[in-house]
């Protein structure tokens, strides 16, 4: 047996306890915020609005979906109408009253938007009609998987924003095909750049998130491998890139190697590290907003500056001044390099 067939049934044995905590209906996202964003190269706002569907396929399918995602489990049980989509977003989009533009709207649905499983291509129609007819917003993101990515796709939601720039998100992870097989993501890069090369063709922006410290990388490994994601993807003109450091999600593989003492979070510093070393290299916008920064499930240094770390990554990632984190100091620094070290020469 293979190892991505091993991954992927190990995977399946965890989904299948909390697939059956999932909530039942679907008259509400997931969750709904303002925060402020990069909107077009500019300052702004953004509405994040998380809709509730039936979930991502891929991790509904017999391969089990992502080593680290347990986004799956915020999804519905059964399949959610287009009328109940419609109204999750229209509902979500009254915390934006009183957004000031440069606006923009960024949607997720724990899996593709553009999967008409997920959300019916009736509902992606009128959400977007509806978002076209507001004059402070000026970028709409979509998250999708790259098999969506079609001319017919793409050239219906930039029919439908009138005007409105459309930007593709792609959880991409690594631009490493070896790695993304132990992240078990079930496409090639070869099919991602198809994607963008359709995207692009069409007038959309593409924003891609990379997936820092995967399981199975040590620290130095991870850092290298977004380094040099991070270069080949300027290089090839992807428009954001963004730096998502990897969590520990419930009821996922990734979970099971931390509760064994096999994982661990990458340290904040690793992220520092990342953006000091490539960007004067890169011509592209570079983010990085960590989820559950200073938790034992997600990035963390030693306790006493994780959120002064945290903090100016958000700061770097609004301005794009990389003097907000040039300065960082604490005493856990060198550990942190000696856990580099120390972890390369020990396998």
């Amino acid at each position: 047996m293979t190892f991505s067939r091993v991954l992927s049934k190990a995977i399946l044995e965890l989904r299948k306890e909390y697939l059956g905590l999932r909530r039942v209906e679907g008259g509400r996202p997931v969750r709904a915020w303002i925060e402020e964003d990069r909107v077009l190269g500019e300052r702004g706002r953004a509405l994040v609005v998380v809709l509730a569907t039936r979930g991502c396929s891929w991790a509904l399918s017999e391969h089990g979906g992502c080593s680290m995602c347990g986004y799956i489990y915020e999804g519905v049980k059964g399949d959610v109408s287009s009328e109940q989509i419609v109204n999750q977003f229209k509902g979500a989009y009254r915390k934006a009253s009183s957004a000031k533009p440069p606006m923009a709207v960024k949607i997720f649905t724990s899996g593709s938007f553009l999967d008409e499983n997920e959300v019916p291509e009736d509902a992606q129609n009128e959400i977007l009609w509806f978002i076209s007819k507001d004059p402070r917003v000026k970028e709409v993101v979509l998250e999708t998987r790259p098999s969506f990515v079609t001319v017919e796709n793409v050239s219906r939601c930039v029919q439908a924003l009138k005007g409105k720039q459309l930007t593709i998100a792609v959880g991409l992870e690594t631009v490493n095909d070896k790695v993304r097989k132990v992240i078990n993501k079930g496409f090639t890069f070869m099919e991602f750049k198809k994607a963008m090369d359709v995207a692009k063709a069409l007038g959309a922006r593409v924003k891609v998130y990379l997936l820092v410290k995967p399981p199975f990388l040590r620290e130095e490994e991870a850092i290298i491998d977004t380094e040099n994601s991070i270069i080949t993807l300027s290089e090839m003109g992807v428009d954001v890139i963004s730096l998502n450091p990897c969590t520990v999600h419930k009821g996922t593989f990734v979970e099971l190697l931390w509760k064994k003492g096999d994982y661990r979070p990458p340290w904040l510093w690793s992220l520092v590290k990342i953006i000091q070393d490539v960007y004067r290299e890169i011509d592209t916008t570079l983010i990085c907003v960590p989820v559950a920064s200073g938790s034992p499930r997600g990035p963390h240094n030693c306790g006493v500056c994780d959120k002064r770390v945290d903090g100016a990554l958000r700061k770097f990632s609004l301005s794009q001044n990389v003097s907000e984190i040039e300065k960082l100091s604490c005493s856990c620094k060198p550990a942190w390099e000696s856990y580099r070290y120390e972890e390369m020469i020990s396998m």
